[in-house]
């Protein structure tokens, strides 16, 4: 039994964490960064990307988490794994009360559950299919594995109802331990100064893939009448694609696509904007979208479940564009959204608490998860095949 006078000691897995950028890393830095606000002993255990100098299992200091890091031996950037990282948690294991895994779309939690780590609780941020034809194949593959990654879970969180929905049309059987959790914003992190810009900013921020659909946006930039500048922050398998329709495009010279941003540059351009869009058709929250709510732009979102959801959530309106739409109907869109208001950043949470999540308030939930689940038995299934 957990001796209650000490910290919660959590292990968090995940396929990225910062310095490498992207939304999942960013995620789980500021859950792991929560959990330890509220007094728990936190060590998160991820991947370094191929070509990073770093021996395996290198520990560091980051906002006072320790953080094990492990170089990916296989599999590149889409389907990474680094053999050291399960092996690691499992010598250690009595050093951690519980092991909290994140991201479906990789090799970690199933690296894991295989080698029997329990109590076990998985954040998937799921997104049902793929976001290519070779995506879509790995998941057929994989989907015996996936079965057993979430009848091993305690809790299974999701970030959206949408997303938790779209989780259980395939895996119905864990529907009992299947939970709604909205994440939450770092609402002090957009009072930054904004860049200077002649004219108003269009933001796209997010890993490029196709499924994102920044093109749409590109070709929107040409028929648009009103001056205004497209900025692209984010890397990704689909940047030599943009870069080529970018010089291809008769206003090229108001379309910059930045590549990889710092936080703070990212923050600062969130700040610039007057309009962020995403154009994606499938997420599990929309976390470009909500930052740039918070940072105090006017939104246009692909009419999806989950970016309504997200907007219902915090509070704010957007301009929908259906999955379907054409340039021509992006391009109206975008040119409404510019002849809006740029509004005042968003406040902190003691402001609006209907709205205003904290990662605090997100761990304090997260962590009563934690003490049931280490009280509970396995899971009863009828419907499970391993």
């Amino acid at each position: 039994m957990t001796d209650v006078a000490r910290p919660l000691r959590v292990c968090i897995a995940s396929p990225s964490f910062p310095p490498d950028l992207g939304g999942l890393g960013q995620h789980v830095a500021h859950f792991a960064g929560g959990l330890s606000e509220i007094g728990c002993d936190v060590t998160v255990v991820t991947h370094v990307p191929p070509g990073g100098n770093v021996v395996a299992g290198e520990t560091t200091e980051t906002a006072g988490l320790h953080v094990e890091k492990f170089p990916v031996r296989v599999g590149g950037r889409r389907f990474a794994f680094a053999p050291r990282l399960s092996q690691w948690v499992r010598d250690h294991r009595m050093q951690f009360d519980v092991v909290h895994a994140f991201g479906f779309h990789g090799s970690v939690a199933l690296s894991l559950v295989r080698k029997g780590v329990q109590p076990f609780f998985f954040t998937p941020v799921f997104h049902a299919g793929g976001s290519s034809r070779l995506a879509d194949i790995v998941h057929v593959l994989y989907d015996p594995w996936a079965r057993q990654i979430f009848h091993s879970a305690k809790v299974v969180f999701c970030g959206t109802s949408a997303e938790r929905q779209s989780l259980l049309e395939q895996y119905a059987f864990c529907e009992s331990w299947a939970v709604v959790q909205y994440i939450a914003l770092d609402w002090d992190s957009f009072d930054v100064e904004p860049f200077r810009e002649p004219s108003p900013v269009i933001l796209s921020a997010g890993r490029l893939e196709r499924y994102k659909r920044v093109d749409r946006v590109v070709q929107a930039m040409a028929l648009l009448d009103e001056e205004a500048d497209l900025v692209i922050c984010g890397a990704g398998p689909d940047e030599k694609r943009l870069q080529l329709l970018r010089e291809q495009s008769p206003v090229r010279e108001r379309v910059r696509i930045l590549g990889a941003v710092s936080g703070d540059d990212l923050r600062r351009w969130q700040r610039t904007a007057k309009v962020v869009v995403s154009l994606s058709t499938h997420e599990s929250f929309g976390l470009s979208l909500a930052e740039g709510a918070a940072a105090g732009a006017s939104l246009v979102a692909s009419d999806i479940p989950p970016h309504r959801e997200m907007a219902a959530a915090i509070g704010v309106e957007a301009s929908w564009v259906s999955t379907d739409a054409t340039v021509q109907d992006i391009a109206e869109c975008l040119r409404g959204a510019l002849a809006l208001q740029r509004t005042q950043a968003l406040e902190g949470a003691s402001s609006h608490p209907p709205h205003r999540r904290r990662w605090v308030d997100v761990a304090t939930e997260t962590l009563a998860f934690y003490h049931e689940g280490m009280l509970s038995g396995p899971h009863v299934s009828q419907t499970f095949e391993p």
